[in-house]
């Protein structure tokens, strides 16, 4: 058994208050945090759950700060010492996509429970603050760090809170290790993940009233006829249960202000999850050949390559493989998260996700034990470190 230390607050004096092995989550805690309704963009219940996690992790003595940045969003960074310059850095988010509230009354069915926020994220996020927590108590040299955006589920623009903490200095010395949800995709670290980039068929035509079709250039024929010859010339032949490959899904249209108007300009996005930059402008590239429409593209968020060998992620490998129940495999990860931040400052950057399924939906589900599993491993893997 280790001894464990609460060092709290303020003028108060450290105080040894128990004897206890390391910690799985807090299940209490974790139910708390479920029934806020933090939807990505709601502020004061943004601001509540980031207040609910620094209350529970100041009471444990970890240290906590909140970042405010020049819209008023806020983000929690939270470590086992002061300061912003820690060995490892976890990186997860509080905020939820949006729902009705019947999906913020969390539902238990054994193992599992049923929630919006379970597996993406507040289950990993919950894990995180443990594993700082159990470092904290069993007084580990370990030098951890957490950065909580809340601004993480907002559909990839307009995300502002990890420039801002990176802009400041919260930053590793050694390793980035994410925590967000695996999907379909459990039991494994991810090495890599997909850039996420916004394209913009655009058609230009002449508009006016819907009676009068003989005097107008209607440009829906052109975007509709400009789509398919794309999708006939991109990759035909690829093998379509692959999934790490550049895809292409279009998710918005937009033109008319009304029904019986014809616009002059219409245009249809993509989402596009492209594995390389080499695959982006290739899929760029196309889209100009094959429509003979306007393309209008951003790169926006980068994919995650990190250095073959690099040794803490194989280090990382090794462990989990010989202490998580079931091993770990490594893994591609083909979703976005805030991982992409961080491409480019020359650390490792790695993905977990404790079991779950269905983000996003109103079937979300995540495990508490593997929710346990991982905080245990982490606390005992990040203590040898």
């Amino acid at each position: 058994m280790m001894k464990k230390v609460f060092l709290s607050f303020g003028l108060m004096a450290c105080t040894a208050v128990s004897l206890a092995a390391d910690a799985g989550i807090d299940r209490a805690f974790f139910d708390r945090l479920l029934r806020i309704p933090c939807r990505c963009g709601d502020e004061p219940y943004l601001l509540q759950v980031v207040d609910a996690t620094k209350e529970w992790l100041s009471t444990r003595g970890v240290f906590c700060v909140v970042e405010t940045n020049d819209v008023g969003r806020v983000a929690l960074y939270a470590s086992t010492t002061p300061g912003r310059r820690h060995d490892y850095l976890f990186v997860s988010h509080l905020d939820v996509v949006d729902g009705p509230d019947s999906l913020f009354q969390p539902r238990y069915d054994g193992d599992k429970v049923f929630a919006r926020g379970a597996c993406d994220t507040k289950g990993n996020a919950v894990a995180i603050c443990q594993i700082l927590a159990n470092l904290k108590a069993s007084g580990s040299k370990a030098t951890v760090g957490m950065f909580l955006a809340t601004d993480e589920d907002g559909g990839g623009r307009g995300q502002r809170t990890p420039p801002m903490m990176i802009e400041r200095g919260y930053l590793p010395k050694r390793m980035i290790i994410i925590g967000d949800s695996a999907g379909e995709e459990p039991g494994q670290l991810f090495t890599a993940e997909k850039g996420h980039a916004h394209i913009d068929l655009v058609a230009h035509g002449k508009g006016g009233h819907s009676s009068r079709p003989w005097a107008l250039d209607n440009p829906v024929p052109k975007l509709c006829a400009g789509y398919l010859k794309f999708v006939e010339t991109w990759d035909p032949d690829a093998d379509l249960k692959e999934k790490w490959r550049t895809v292409l899904s279009p998710t918005m249209l937009n033109g008319s202000v009304a029904p019986n108007v014809v616009a002059d300009e219409v245009s249809m996005h993509l989402s596009c999850r492209y594995t390389t930059m080499a695959e982006y402008h290739r899929a760029v590239q196309v889209l100009k050949e094959t429509t003979g429409l306007e393309v209008r593209a951003t790169p926006g968020r980068l994919p995650v390559e990190n250095k073959p060998g690099d040794p803490e992620i194989a280090a990382l490998l090794a462990a989990m493989n010989r202490d998580l129940p079931g091993g770990i495999r490594e893994g591609k990860m083909s979703a976005a998260t805030d991982a992409s931040y961080y491409v480019g400052l020359g650390y490792p950057i790695v993905i977990f996700a404790a079991d779950g399924g269905e983000p996003h939906s109103d079937r979300e589900w995540g495990s508490l034990k593997s929710l346990d599993d991982y905080t245990l491993f982490f606390t005992s893997y990040l203590r040898t470190r």
